[in-house]
């Protein structure tokens, strides 16, 4: 997968991206919408549920909500990639930071949504000078989505109320991930350090949080790893030290398996979009 570029918007940021390999159950801090342009759809598992892209339907991710991406005829595809961020999606729809905006994952998509997706890419892949204006309706087509997705559907379990606190036991089970992100605690320690068996920690977590407690950690350590890639001048090795890899290779393995592109990559889109 290649990212061809990175854009930014108040409402968070966007790419367009050339997908050919699979990505692992993941999950993202923003909610995230998919839509394929061209090429190969593949499939989308979020949560318990399998999504097929295509020209009816986009693909709508929730906050920390679990998802992968496989191609099983191994055939790139173009898709645009958009990345809400929660402060910008509560405010501009009314519910809690970090609430579901999605009630099901596979939203209605009109023609001419993804007519003005794909007038999008040809427009800024052509280097227009428009990117401006391109946010602004970036954001008319993240209302439309959201509109789509909640139309129609009654709330269920999708949308049911996540943001009840958390287990005390989570929440310091977070901490101790959030301060460990490079020298990690083995799993076991992690359920011993909160007063929990390991099955009974892994059920609680994954209750409470939907995500495995190695994915939620994994999902931490990319938030880092993002954030220093914009953000630092380190080299590739030096950022992989810190963040727990033995290997500059292990963490490029890592990055792309959850990123789809390239720590190197991502770092000159991003330099671009900054």
């Amino acid at each position: 997968m290649t990212a061809i570029r990175l854009y930014r918007g108040r409402f968070g940021h966007f790419s367009f991206l050339n997908a050919a390999s699979d990505l692992v159950t993941h999950a993202h801090p923003e909610s995230h919408i998919i839509m394929w342009l061209d090429g190969e759809p593949g499939r989308i598992q979020v949560g318990t549920r399998s999504v097929s892209l295509g020209p009816d339907f986009a693909v709508g991710i929730n906050s920390f909500e679990p998802h992968s991406h496989s191609f099983p005829g191994g055939e790139p595809g173009l898709f645009l990639a958009l990345y809400i961020e929660p402060d910008w999606a509560a405010d501009r729809f009314g519910l809690p930071v970090g609430a579901p905006i999605f009630r099901h994952p596979a939203v209605p998509l009109a023609p001419e949504l993804r007519a003005m997706a794909l007038g999008f890419f040809q427009q800024l892949a052509g280097g227009e000078e428009r990117f401006d204006l391109t946010a602004c309706e970036m954001e008319r087509l993240i209302d439309r989505l959201v509109a789509a997705s909640r139309a129609g559907r009654s709330s269920g379990l999708h949308q049911a109320a996540r943001h009840r606190h958390l287990d005390f036991r989570v929440r310091k089970a977070i901490a101790l991930m959030r301060a460990n992100l490079a020298a990690r605690m083995s799993l076991d320690e992690l359920a011993r350090a909160v007063g929990l068996s390991r099955p009974h920690f892994f059920s609680l977590f994954k209750r409470e949080t939907r995500l495995t407690p190695n994915v939620y950690w994994n999902t931490l350590r990319m938030e880092e790893a993002l954030r220093q890639l914009q953000g630092s001048e380190e080299s590739l090795t030096d950022l992989a030290c810190h963040l727990g890899f033995t290997t500059q290779g292990n963490f490029t393995r890592f990055f792309r398996d959850h990123a789809g592109v390239p720590p190197t990559l991502y770092r000159e889109a991003a330099r671009v979009a900054a």
